[in-house]
């Protein structure tokens, strides 16, 4: 539990979390499980727990370790991890920078 669990709790929103989780030799192979989010809509730019500098769509809070190359869905639109804006010192929490929506699934 983080300190950022009960805002989760209260207002937080459920979406689809889409990640790679190995190579089956020939692909990636991805699991798709759902998570808590606090969501955040506006375009700008941030920089990465790297120093790069990202325009988002959108920012995200959460305790699942989402990182770039994911994907989230809301409101049946995907929307790709850009990239890790930065976490707590233990990882419980993230901020992640998502690039625009599309429909469909990833």
């Amino acid at each position: 539990m983080s300190l950022l669990s009960p805002y989760l709790a209260a207002h937080g929103i459920s979406v689809s979390w889409k990640h790679k989780t190995g190579n089956d030799g020939n692909d990636d192979t991805y699991a798709t499980s759902t998570i808590t989010v606090l969501w955040a809509h506006g375009a700008k730019v941030v920089r990465t727990a790297q120093g790069e500098e990202l325009a988002c769509q959108a920012v995200v809070k959460c305790e699942a370790a989402v990182e770039a190359g994911d994907v989230l869905t809301k409101d049946g639109r995907d929307w790709p991890v850009l990239g890790l804006v930065s976490a707590s010192y233990d990882g419980s929490m993230r901020s992640v920078a998502l690039g625009g929506s599309r429909s469909g699934v990833a």
